[in-house]
């Protein structure tokens, strides 16, 4: 079995993230990040839910996975079991759909999407403050003196990005700019 976490020595192409969080055994999809870590707030929002009812973080890793490997259903398959380090398929046995991957942030947009009665041509709600993506550390912040969230540097996340009518406003953006 070839070891498909592992970069390989030649440039990979796309790259994403897969969050596998050791008490959940659940495996998240995020987009590369290449900033500071106190700056990935797509990260940090999405290891939110993964604590203990006394407020202790879950343990967990993350991995750099090759965006053509990840799509492949036969690779992927691969990926997972190396995640999660073989051994006994445990519930998945009994029910294949128990350790699926999921894109918390991707399926969020589709709802929202959904709901907009998936506009063709743009969208009221597309980069509004309401759809930033920002983690839950105002209090935290604000107690070491940090900046607010919404005004803290690095990149300025929105749900809008993991949406389809991301593609159309690209699409005029580029039209725009003359990049057709």
């Amino acid at each position: 079995m070839s070891n498909l976490i592992t970069p390989p020595t030649t440039d990979p192409g796309p790259v994403i993230r897969l969050l596998y969080c050791l008490v959940c055994q659940t495996i998240d999809e995020l987009p590369l990040f290449d900033g500071v870590p106190e700056n990935d707030h797509l990260l940090q929002i999405a290891i939110e839910p993964h604590q203990f009812p006394s407020g202790e973080p879950h343990r967990g890793h993350l991995f750099r996975i090759p965006q053509l490997s990840w799509g492949s259903p036969a690779a992927k398959k691969q990926i997972i079991e190396q995640i999660k380090g073989g051994g006994s398929a445990g519930i998945d046995e009994f029910d294949p759909e128990f350790y699926a991957t999921r894109n918390t942030f991707q399926e969020d947009a589709l709802k929202c999407y959904n709901a907009h009665l998936r506009p063709t041509d743009g969208c009221p709600d597309y980069n509004t403050p309401a759809k930033r993506l920002l983690p839950n550390t105002k209090a935290d912040r604000k107690e070491l003196g940090l900046v607010d969230p919404s005004k803290a540097p690095g990149p300025k996340n929105y749900l809008c990005n993991f949406c389809p009518i991301q593609s159309v406003v690209q699409g005029k953006l580029n039209a725009l700019r003359g990049d057709l």
